[in-house]
């Protein structure tokens, strides 16, 4: 299952100076699928996967990652069967293997019970619980050594996101001339949160043996410098608002927005066929003048409870757009066993229930719910149907489904309502932002983008559309890869 490289990846050779990359993630990039007699590789969806794909088999990379197959069998022996079945594996990947007791501690507990509702600001919903924490650590151990097996000195090891805090400094332990890389995908909060966090010294001197750390936001960037100085007195020295020295080596701390691909996606929207599914979607909702349209991984960060409180206000306010405007709720399924995100999705549904029950009438609903996945063909026709979108996150690192949204509208058509709490927000400035807890606000704003001339919405959606095109996710991708090099100079000339 070889793909071909696109043109974009073709630098990338020379911008990782003919060494190996070697990706170090929670998820794992493809996964073999079983079904009865047959065997298939598919590859893993998100942003992500689909901007490091292409380089790892250009350059025959390694990824390192969970095995989180529900298959019977082990990774590596689902592989001896895909050469069996000629099925090609496009680059080497190193799954290790966790038992159930790693995973209700290490990604379950500390990952996302702890981690990811401080970091996203819901103090309320963290509790630290020491089993979790001594999981967590245990789980990093592990993908150490697993790097620490494979790596070589001349590698880039670039490690990803908020589930793997702790392997940056247990690589380096093992080989201070590693080049370690850190990414993270999340928020990084400000002191006043972080410091609430019991191990949070652990943490930080975890990142802190990478040579370059990466966040979507200068906001994040300068919460971490002020979070290293005030935690670690005596130990961090910040050389300046992008550098800080730590166990005599410089660092460099820098902001990487990540994107999508939108030259695939702008792509997607102007096929014919995405056309005539995008006809056939408006033909189904006959009440359906103007279409919103709300798309997120179901997660209490998301704001979609939120969202629906922020629509029933609006058909309150505005009763006139009764029986004219349908909002689709698109949620994809997320953590389904966790009991707290049972308890939320119950909550979506009686809200659904609750405000279609007290505004359909004579054959039209408002609301139009629905609870499952989407490949991004399918995605990118609700994206050009909808006439908004209203993507409004309590908080969020980033959100790629706002520059989804705009990169599939060549015709230039649509409007973004965005939530301030987003890293997006730093750069499609051209939307109409909204604060998410002000339901008033954004109800009005709903009203707003639908009632904008049609000038205004073009002069926008474009300003947006250059802005997404020109900050790419191969842009992102060269950023990085071009300030490592720079951050292991840096290391290296330190010690000459």
């Amino acid at each position: 299952m070889s793909q071909t490289i696109t043109a974009p990846y073709s630098h990338t050779p020379l911008i990782l100076n003919n060494r190996r990359l070697i990706v170090v993630s929670n998820r794992e990039p493809y996964h073999l699928v079983r079904e009865a007699n047959t065997l298939r590789l598919e590859k893993t969806t998100g942003g992500l996967v689909s901007a490091l794909d292409p380089v790892l088999q250009s350059t025959q990379g390694l990824w390192i990652c969970w095995d989180s197959s529900n298959n019977n069998c082990r990774f590596d022996e689902l592989c001896r069967l895909a050469e069996l079945n000629n099925i090609e594996i496009p680059y080497e990947i190193a799954p290790i293997k966790l038992t159930e007791v790693d995973v209700a501690g290490y990604y379950d507990g500390f990952s996302n019970r702890q981690i990811w509702p401080l970091f996203h600001y819901f103090t309320s919903r963290y509790a630290f619980d020491e089993g979790d924490w001594d999981s967590y650590y245990q789980v990093n151990r592990k993908f150490a050594r697993a790097v620490i097996e494979k790596a070589s000195p001349e590698d880039l090891i670039w490690i990803q996101d908020y589930h793997l805090m702790l392997v940056p400094q247990l690589v380096r332990e093992a080989s201070p001339d590693f080049n370690i890389g850190f990414f993270c995908h999340i928020p990084f909060p400000h002191y006043e949160v972080f410091r609430m966090l019991p191990t949070r010294k652990e943490v930080l001197h975890g990142i802190l043996g990478s040579d370059l750390i990466g966040f979507h936001t200068p906001s994040y960037t300068r919460y971490f410098m002020e979070c290293a100085e005030k935690l670690l007195p005596g130990q961090v020295s910040i050389v300046d608002s992008n550098t800080l020295v730590y166990k005599n080596r410089r660092i460099i701390i820098q902001d990487f927005p990540i994107s999508v691909d939108f030259d695939h996606i702008n792509g997607l929207a102007s096929l014919p066929e995405t056309e005539e599914a995008v006809q056939q979607l408006k033909q189904s909702f006959p009440h359906g003048e103007i279409i919103g349209l709300g798309v997120d991984r179901l997660d209490y960060t998301k704001g979609i409870l939120e969202r629906l409180e922020c629509i029933s206000m609006f058909f309150e306010r505005y009763p006139e757009y009764r029986k004219r405007l349908v909002f689709i709720q698109i949620a994809v399924p997320s953590r389904i066993k966790v009991q707290e995100y049972q308890k939320m999705k119950q909550e979506i549904d009686e809200a659904v229930g609750r405000i279609n029950g007290r505004y359909s009438e004579d054959g039209w609903t408002p609301i139009h719910y629905l609870y499952r996945s989407f490949p991004l063909e399918e995605l990118v026709a609700y994206y050009r149907a909808a006439d908004f979108a209203l993507v409004n996150p309590l908080r969020d690192g980033m959100n790629l489904v706002a520059k989804e949204y705009c990169a599939a509208h060549p015709d230039y058509h649509g409007v973004l309502i965005l939530s301030e709490m987003t890293g997006a927000a730093h750069q499609l400035k051209a939307s109409f932002l909204v604060n998410p807890y002000d339901h008033p606000a954004v109800a009005e704003a709903i009203y707003r983008a639908i009632n904008a001339s049609s000038e205004e919405k073009s002069i926008r959606m474009e300003v947006l559309r250059q802005n997404i095109q020109e900050n790419n996710i191969t842009r992102w991708l060269k950023n990085y890869l071009l300030t490592f090099n720079d951050a292991i100079k840096l290391r290296r000339y330190a010690f000459q």
